[in-house]
């Protein structure tokens, strides 16, 4: 009687099989981890954008219906910025006299809103910087930066009188080609930049 042979069938897979599959893994992972932090400093970037351009449109709109002058303060940010008390913080401020038509902010005098924005952060420093340019100059300032309307909505940037409009630049610190502008016109009214080119 002949001996069977028994044939096995290769079940199974090799060391280097399997480690060729775990590196594959491991160099999709780390795409997929830079992806989503990019992902997520263009969504900060452009969250802040929004929440500006909103506290903008609300001052200028309770300027006007309540016949007040008021204005929206943002102060020093980004990784460079003296310690203050209002380092990377925004707030809503009063005139003490409601008529002003130059609508900047006097911190001894104007009324505060009790509320603080703050600017997203990690640790002690900002994680976006917010600073503005006059369209076309090229030439930026840095916070503090103040932004006035009067009874009639017409607005006042201080420091300084620049021509309009007006490019609030909202950026990342870390990387500082994800830039979204929210841009102020001459009349009191703002928009987040979409594919113009009024801001460089």
């Amino acid at each position: 009687m002949a001996a069977r042979q028994v044939s096995r069938s290769r079940r199974g897979f090799t060391l280097t099989e399997l480690m060729i599959t775990v590196a594959i893994c491991a160099v999709m992972v780390a795409m997929a981890a830079s992806a989503l932090t990019n992902a997520r400093k263009v969504a900060r970037v452009g969250g802040e954008a929004r929440f500006i351009l909103q506290q903008l449109q609300s001052v200028r709109t309770a300027a006007v219906s309540q016949g007040a002058a008021q204005g929206y303060y943002i102060g020093p940010n980004g990784p460079a910025a003296p310690a203050t008390p209002d380092t990377n913080q925004a707030f809503v401020f009063w005139k003490q006299n409601p008529t002003d038509t130059v609508v900047s902010y006097a911190p001894l005098t104007d009324r505060l809103d009790g509320v603080r924005d703050t600017l997203p952060y990690s640790g002690a420093v900002s994680l976006v910087t917010v600073d503005g340019t006059a369209s076309a100059s090229g030439v930026f300032q840095p916070a503090p930066m103040a932004i006035g309307f009067d009874m009639n909505g017409q607005v006042t940037v201080t420091p300084g009188a620049l021509p309009f409009p007006y490019c609030i630049r909202i950026r990342d610190t870390t990387d500082p080609v994800i830039v979204r502008y929210v841009i102020l016109f001459n009349d009191g009214t703002t928009k987040v930049q979409g594919n113009e080119t009024w801001c460089p």
